[in-house]
């Protein structure tokens, strides 16, 4: 099933393009030419790829409110944090920031799986036959308004979307993770030798990129913070093993495996 598109011009300005690792994580992976190479599992295609690139996106799955709301806040929160950590090697982590960190993590994994599963989804959710009214019957251009203004409406064939759904699930699952993750602990890793991949999806993979050569890892040990090649290697084998569709990096060939 294809994604519902706004009309034409999309004039409030609704997000189509919903990343699962956001558009500012992978903006530090960049090279020079402000774009990373991704290989492709399927084909082993190896290509570049902008941060705004299609591959990184689910299309419309969730609300603008969650787009825009909860999820927003998240991931400032989290990019604001990631830019004190990789400004300070010797950053002293609080439970507050281990918070932070949980539900980015936590968020980035539940949609990814959503636009995993994006494909199977109806744009609308119920339609039965018109038993009661009405009021009013709304425009798409009232729909994408309301959507805009966070308010979801019964559409004139007595469905709603399937966006006003998948956002509270979000939301629910994401509180769900985020407690279950409660007490997880999290340490700064610098690659000496070279540079970390990124996986699609963080599942059974407690390990944030934060740039080529830094990341975070849960449950820390005291040593090693400092990677060399062989440390570096583990870890993105682990991220290609969990990684569904694709992975990323600054350079793939600069990426021990």
């Amino acid at each position: 099933m294809t994604f519902e598109p706004p009309q034409k011009g999309n004039p409030h300005k609704l997000t189509i393009k919903q990343h699962t690792f956001p558009s500012a994580s992978i903006s530090r992976f960049a090279s020079e030419k402000g774009a990373v190479q991704v290989l492709r599992k399927a084909s082993e295609k190896v290509f570049d790829a902008k941060p705004a690139d299609q591959i990184f996106c689910a299309q419309r799955v969730w609300d603008q409110q969650a787009e825009g709301g909860f999820m927003k806040e998240i991931e400032d929160a989290f990019q604001a944090l990631a830019s004190v950590i990789l400004d300070d090697p010797a950053f002293r982590f609080s439970r507050q920031h281990f918070t932070v960190i949980n539900e980015f993590y936590c968020l980035c994994n539940i949609r990814a799986q959503w636009k995993k599963n994006e494909r199977l989804a109806n744009p609308s959710i119920g339609g039965a036959p018109e038993v009661i009214g009405l009021r009013h019957y709304y425009t798409q251009d009232e729909q994408e308004l309301l959507e805009a203004e966070g308010i979801s409406c019964i559409r004139p064939d007595l469905t709603i979307s399937s966006r006003a759904v998948v956002a509270p699930s979000i939301r629910l699952t994401l509180s769900e993770a985020v407690r279950a993750m409660s007490g997880i602990t999290w340490q700064r890793l610098q690659a000496v030798e070279g540079e970390f991949v990124v996986p699609d999806n963080f599942s059974k993979w407690l390990f944030v990129p934060l740039s080529p050569t830094v990341c975070l890892r849960a449950h820390p040990e005291v040593n090693p913070c400092r990677l060399y090649r062989d440390g570096v290697a583990v870890i993105n084998r682990l991220a290609i093993e969990a990684s569904i569709d694709y992975y990323f990096a600054r350079k793939l060939d600069h990426c021990p495996q």
